[in-house]
């Protein structure tokens, strides 16, 4: 779609102004030792990611190297959803994955049936029946319809009746990591069952007990359980304050401290032994009311080896526990996390990095914009119950998006105006002092995001006091029908900083290739009473600007 448009605007010849893109109470068990038992699920990352698309739109699981994809399932949700299968066998469909040889025994095979699982229309996922996968105490691990339920603590009530009448686990005899290994041990020799609280509406489902093939360690797995947020613990969320809050992060150096606060806090947890906070750290660092998030400022943490997202303080359903790696730079097509990455392990504090990402704080939030970001590795020393200790890398970062308000841009869009009509070959113009890049993205109504970059300092006689020179115009000449019709956002950019953004409203002559520049056609038409009562304007149909220009008037 070459926009360039000089003493032909329809000739296709590629030039300067191209796009160049593109929760009965649960605390009376003896959790305490349990949770220090199954934990290390969690550290070691053991979780079902999945890969984002734009707009929520179907997830796409790319088969990793190596990896054989498990047989379809016998029995799918969509069938248990229509009534032509019952919970009980696609519960055990879910069980074979895991049991049936070889199972899941290596960390991508088990990210990839997570993605599997997550994948809306798949057969593993359909309205109501999904999987739900908890640490396995009583704390929401994995939420295959909304990630963002994740680490929330289940309602005791529902919890015990899942240990009670779907394991067969009397919660009494959990009383230490050894009786609580038997227990679990045991339960992964049956088939699970069903579990249903009557006085909790939509509490109801089958849960199966597994042994991880990666850890060894005990799995919950929970089928046909639309597990929303009235079926979680009433809980407090007790938030520390950091030496800068998300709302403080203005520039590079708030960021800094920012992710630094978060790193030691999350690292720390981790290294105490005190399991139960990490699970809680998830809720805390997620929490839109709390330090940690504000407005398109939050935290996202991946595990450094596998490159799985542990936290996503922004999107936790589009991008927890998945792999991260999936997200282009718009501009240079490279992968975001790549970038973050070797920022991260640039040096011992880290490094700063610049792409293109979605701001969910944004009124255009469709549009991906410049997001300055700041990561960093921290090392978590971890006590295992053994008495050893593992270490694990985490890579841990934020940004902000930076806008005029934060640097000093002298300067002005001056058109499009704000809600204007647009139609033909137009000019988008204006000024600014200092620049090194010009730039213009539109978002079309059609959803297409373009880049285009501007020629910048021509003069500008009206600049000269503003700026003490007069080298300040910039200007992009484009042909409106080749975006088409609709509601498009226009934004300028001035060294990757917005200088200003308007919505605009722009009409065709029609769709297709003859309606981008309409050639031979003749048109005239009389304006009376323009620009006075007593004056008359003819308008003629012009080829070159795609538009009516005034010809004469009277």
């Amino acid at each position: 779609m070459p926009s360039c448009l000089l003493a032909d605007p329809c000739h296709s010849t590629p030039c300067a102004t191209l796009p160049y893109r593109r929760a009965r109470r649960a605390a009376s068990l003896p959790w305490g030792a349990m949770i220090v038992l199954t934990g290390l699920l969690v550290l070691a990352g053991l979780c079902f990611p999945v890969r984002p698309a734009s707009a929520q739109a179907q997830l796409d699981c790319p088969l990793p190297a190596g990896v054989t994809p498990p047989a379809a399932p016998p029995v799918t949700a969509q069938q248990v959803e229509d009534g032509s299968a019952s919970l009980t066998d696609f519960a055990l469909a879910v069980r074979d994955i895991f049991v049936s040889e070889p199972g899941i025994t290596t960390l991508k095979q088990l990210a990839y049936v997570g993605c599997l699982f997550r994948q809306e229309g798949g057969p593993w996922r359909s309205g109501s029946t999904y999987v739900v996968r908890l640490a396995p105490s009583d704390r929401v691990f994995i939420h295959g319809k909304d990630m963002s339920l994740s680490g929330r603590q289940l309602n005791p009530v529902i919890y015990e009746a899942i240990l009670h009448d779907a394991l067969g686990i009397d919660p009494a005899d959990l009383t230490s990591p050894a009786a609580a290994r038997t227990a679990f041990a045991a339960a992964a020799t049956r088939l699970g069952g069903t579990f249903n609280v009557p006085d909790i509406p939509g509490a109801s489902g089958y849960a199966i007990a597994l042994l991880s093939g990666i850890s060894g360690q005990p799995v919950v797995v929970l089928a046909g359980f639309d597990l929303d947020a009235s079926h979680l613990a009433e809980e407090e969320i007790e938030h520390i304050e950091p030496p800068v809050t998300a709302r403080g992060v203005v520039d590079r150096a708030t960021l800094k401290a920012f992710v630094t606060a978060a790193g030691d806090y999350f690292v720390g947890l981790l290294s105490s032994g005190d399991l139960t906070a990490v699970s809680k750290a998830r809720v805390i660092l997620r929490d839109p009311n709390g330090p940690w998030v504000h407005g398109s400022v939050y935290i996202a943490i991946t595990e450094r080896v596998s490159r799985l997202i542990t936290l996503h303080g922004g999107f936790p359903d589009r991008f927890e526990l998945r792999r991260a790696g999936t997200i282009r730079h718009i501009v240079t097509g490279e992968l975001v996390a790549e970038q973050v990455f070797r920022a991260a392990e640039s040096g011992p504090e880290g490094g700063f990095v610049e792409y293109y990402f979605d701001n969910p704080d944004d009124e255009f939030d469709s549009i991906e914009v410049l997001k300055v970001g700041y990561a960093r590795v921290f090392t978590a020393h971890i006590p295992r119950p053994d008495g050893s200790i593992r270490s694990i890398d985490y890579i841990v970062n934020s940004g902000f998006y930076p806008s005029a308000g934060d640097v000093e841009l002298r300067g002005m869009l001056e058109n499009p105006g704000p809600h204007s009509f647009q139609s033909g070959v137009r000019a988008l113009w204006g000024w600014v002092c200092d620049a090194e890049l010009v730039e213009f993205q539109i978002e079309t109504a059609q959803g297409e995001v373009e880049f285009y970059r501007a020629m910048y300092g021509m003069e500008r006689l009206d600049t000269q006091e503003v700026c003490g020179d007069v080298d300040n115009g910039f200007v992009l000449l484009l042909n409106w029908n080749r975006l088409g019709a609709g509601a498009h956002s226009v934004r300028a950019f001035v060294d990757r900083v917005v200088l200003d953004r308007v919505a605009v409203q722009v009409t065709t002559l029609g769709e297709g290739a003859e309606e981008e520049f309409l050639r031979g056609a003749v048109g005239e038409c009389v304006v009376e009473g323009f620009p006075y009562q007593d004056e008359t304007v003819t308008l003629e149909w012009q080829q070159t600007s795609q538009n009516f220009v005034i010809t004469d008037v009277e």
